[in-house]
């Protein structure tokens, strides 16, 4: 008791009170802090608008005149210039060069009165707009920051709902309990345990409706996957109790989304759950993918289309070849920008005939290829072609080909197009061309609708992916391997009248035929469209093309036998890899030397040798102890020892 009334006067001393708060001036100095960055850009104009008359005043007053302000609107106009084009936009000059008007003319009539008060009528009236857009900018900003209703647990007691309201209302289900249920953005995964021999992974794919009911959410909102390792008796559910998950807009830039150059993989979207949607533009399995994109008019298809264009003008490995049938209104952006772009029906049918004369020297190219394993035995061949192979030198080639009904539908070239493309799907891979196709609808009369036309899409399918947008066709989806019904994919989201751009199904490297997904975009499409490509057409294409116009130029037919005289399979060279090693080590006794002052030295001595056997050279020269790299030079291991 004696020390709890000792204790009391202490903590009651008025002097306490008086102090300042540390807690509440970290807080007000920490909003102070974050709120000046806003508020400074209200007063940019202001500050812009003092500026000038200072700059104006001080010529006056120092009696130095133009030679203050001249230099003045020199320096101001060049900044502008080289932000710029730092930026790669174009310049916007307006306000630099009606700040330096009032400032010449004010170096002659004076920066007072009349003069000084234009200034500041004109530039507050003309910083109206610019106020207004910060203000719209802010109030989205805050209403984005307003705190959200948490959503209630959905993983807790799903194990009991799962064996009270699926179980004994479908028999597809009989039998099975989840196990090891996860949150996920907005609802929940967990894997359906099924019993062996009695539940299969089809008949709980095609009950996903009574999951859904039981669960009160639209039936695109649940999606019923392989379980892990394969097991076909269980299956993987993913159901999203939250429908706003896709709504928001996504970004390839935010995303720093590319083609891996090791997998040919790239992220192009989201799935309901918010894990990575890809795109698989190569394997290092079976080399070129091909692709089937169809939806309806506004669904998102020529957007992802975009999209795809932009990773592979971004990639060094590939190249685009735009094929657009319906007079290049598919992809505005990208007509002309792209490696080879061709617009309608006839040019999109000349370009095809070309492309495929070059898939075909290409082919033999890749399958005839010298090159040195591992093990240092000379082999001759590959069996496709795997993009940044330094043994073969050849790019992929990105093939989109837009409004693919209108090019097959065509009276006169529709039947030989589908022809061509139906072989194109089954022998263009392994020479590095990937065929991607855009159409309305999943049915064959989008594919020429001819007998060939169900080779043509089988083939498209079993080669790559498949991305289905809202459709208008209920019809042929399960053809293609999905496992949901893109018709039925809302045309608004939810109580708005915005549009479900981007929102589809997709088959591919992901396996989850099911998932419903969203395309990501580009911020600026042009900006993109517009810069330099990282890859470009190799020199060994380039002259297969050549090869094809010349000899239709010359008025022959290039399909026809005997048009071309393929050069004879490498079996019997006039030089051995001994030789190519034995030019190589005498190039290098005078020094070290790059790749490609060596190519040039060997091409000296051994004259039409393919430049594909000096990298094997000198991988085996390294593997030998005689010639050690540095950096990107070689030189010989005696020159190094002394």
């Amino acid at each position: 008791m004696a020390t709890s009334a000792r204790r009391r006067p202490k903590a009651a001393e008025p002097e306490e009170e008086e102090q300042p708060k540390p807690r509440r001036a970290r807080r007000a100095l920490r909003r102070l802090k974050h709120r000046r960055p806003a508020r400074s850009r209200y007063a940019q104009p202001v500050v812009w608008l003092a500026s000038i008359q200072a700059t104006a005043v001080f010529a006056d007053v120092t009696g130095l005149g133009l030679e203050v302000t001249g230099t003045a609107v020199v320096v101001a106009t060049g900044v502008k210039l080289v932000k710029a084009r730092r930026r790669g936009r174009q310049p916007k000059l307006k306000r630099a060069v009606a700040g330096s008007v009032w400032l010449l003319v004010a170096t002659v009539v004076g920066p007072y009165g009349l003069v000084a008060l234009v200034l500041w009528v004109v530039g507050l009236v003309a910083a109206v707009p610019y106020w207004w857009e910060l203000y719209r900018h802010d109030s989205r900003a805050r209403w984005d920051a307003r705190p959200k209703a948490l959503p209630k647990s959905t993983v807790s007691g799903v194990e009991a709902w799962w064996d009270t309201t699926v179980v004994p209302n479908n028999g597809a289900f009989a039998g099975t309990r989840l196990a090891k249920p996860e949150p996920v953005p907005g609802g929940f995964t967990a894997v359906v345990v099924g019993e062996p021999g009695r539940t299969e992974l089809d008949k709980m794919q095609k009950a996903i409706g009574t999951v859904a009911s039981g669960r009160r959410v639209p039936r695109d909102q649940v999606e019923m996957g392989p379980a892990p390792g394969g097991d076909y008796s269980g299956a993987r559910l993913t159901v999203i109790e939250r429908g706003d998950n896709l709504r928001k807009v996504r970004y390839l830039e935010d995303d720093e989304a590319a083609i891996d150059p090791e997998t040919g993989i790239a992220r192009v979207g989201y799935f309901f759950d918010l894990k990575p949607a890809h795109w698989g533009f190569w394997t290092t399995s079976a080399g070129a993918q091909m692709g089937i994109n169809a939806g309806s008019t506004g669904a998102g298809k020529s957007g992802f289309g975009a999209s795809k264009l932009a990773l592979v003008h971004g990639c060094e490995l590939a190249v685009s070849v735009l094929l657009d049938a319906q007079d290049g209104s598919s992809q505005p952006e990208w007509n002309g920008r792209t490696a080879i772009s061709r617009e309608g029906v006839e040019a999109c049918w000349e370009e095809l005939q070309a492309l495929d004369y070059v898939m075909g020297r290409r082919g033999n190219h890749v399958a005839h290829v010298p090159w040195v394993d591992h093990l240092g035995r000379e082999r001759h061949g590959k069996p496709f072609l795997l993009p940044g192979d330094p043994d073969v030198g050849l790019t992929l080639m990105y093939i989109a080909i837009e409004e693919l009904p209108m090019l097959l539908g065509d009276a006169e070239i529709g039947a030989p197009a589908t022809e061509l493309l139906a072989h194109a799907a089954k022998t263009w891979r392994k020479p590095g061309g990937a065929i991607d196709v855009y159409a309305q609808n999943l049915g064959l009369e989008n594919f020429g609708g001819k007998s060939v036309s169900n080779t043509l899409r089988s083939n498209l399918v079993g080669g790559g992916s498949v991305a289905a947008f809202r459709t208008g066709s209920s019809q042929d989806w399960h053809m293609v391997g999905l496992a949901a019904d893109p018709s039925t994919l809302s045309e608004f989201w939810e109580g708005t009248r915005e549009k479900t751009h981007g929102l589809g199904f997709m088959k591919g490297i992901d396996n989850r035929p099911g998932g419903k997904w969203r395309a990501s975009i580009s911020k600026d499409l042009y900006a993109v469209a517009t810069s330099p490509a990282a890859g470009r057409i190799d020199d060994i294409t380039a002259g297969f093309f050549e090869e094809y116009w010349v000899m239709r130029r010359r008025g022959v037919d290039p399909r026809e036998e005997g048009a071309v005289t393929l050069a004879a399979p490498v079996a019997t060279p006039k030089w051995s890899s001994a030789d190519v090693e034995a030019v190589v080590e005498h190039a290098l006794i005078s020094g070290p030397k790059e790749m490609g002052a060596i190519c040039v030295a060997a091409r000296r001595r051994l004259g039409d040798m393919p430049l594909g056997e000096v990298p094997a050279a000198l991988r085996a020269l390294e593997k030998s102890g005689r010639v050690r790299r540095s950096g990107e030079s070689y030189q010989l291991v005696k020159e190094v020892e002394q």
